[in-house]
């Protein structure tokens, strides 16, 4: 969406991150808007017991925790560096709404990503709360090609594990494997070098 160069235009600072580190915390104020150049990070809540729940990941070319800046509230997740590196543009409020109001342009694409990722969570929500297994895992593995930018028609390896496949849809682990071994007897997936090709 941003590139480097209207990012360096503005002034936006620029920080270079390593894997596992933290780039937010769950529960702490946002005070600064995210803009990931290139790299992936993880999104995910812990539960009392310690068990990850992924949320998404993002990568290159994406806003990260646009809803509680905006709003001033805490970040309802925490987030990891998940690549070897990642390079991050961060805004401060002040930056923000200048860089809107100079570039006008792009708060109708910040508005976009916005719905889209609301849009994406509403069907994750409804495929958690409605939906068997299969259902479920269909559900994520479409909005995983959606969100990597490829089409609904083609087919692709998806680089998750099964543990991350359990944690995006609530499912157990063994629950993940038993589904993803029948739909690939069903010819609803394919499994590649254990990887899922959907």
């Amino acid at each position: 969406m941003l590139s480097k160069e209207i990012l360096l235009k503005h002034k936006i600072p620029k920080h270079t991150y390593k894997k596992k580190d933290v780039l937010f915390r769950e529960n702490e104020t946002a005070s600064s808007l995210y803009y990931m150049l290139e790299g992936e990070v993880k999104i995910y809540n812990t539960d009392c017991e310690g068990k990850e729940f992924l949320i998404t990941k993002v990568t290159d070319h994406q806003f990260l925790g646009e809803p509680p800046f905006l709003l001033g509230e805490k970040y309802p997740a925490t987030a990891n560096i998940a690549s070897d590196t990642a390079v991050i543009y961060t805004f401060s409020p002040e930056m923000f709404r200048t860089f809107l109001q100079d570039n006008p342009d792009y708060q109708f694409e910040f508005l976009k990503e916005i719905a889209r990722k609301a849009y994406d969570k509403t069907i994750k929500l409804k495929s958690i709360v409605h939906q068997n297994p299969c259902e479920r895992i269909t559900a994520f593995l479409k909005i995983h090609k959606k969100n990597s930018g490829i089409e609904e028609h083609e087919k692709t390896i998806i680089d998750v594990t099964r543990k991350e496949l359990a944690n995006s849809t609530g499912l157990a682990i063994e629950t993940v494997i038993r589904t993803v071994k029948r739909m690939e007897r069903e010819q609803k997936i394919e499994l590649i070098n254990h990887k899922i090709y959907f």
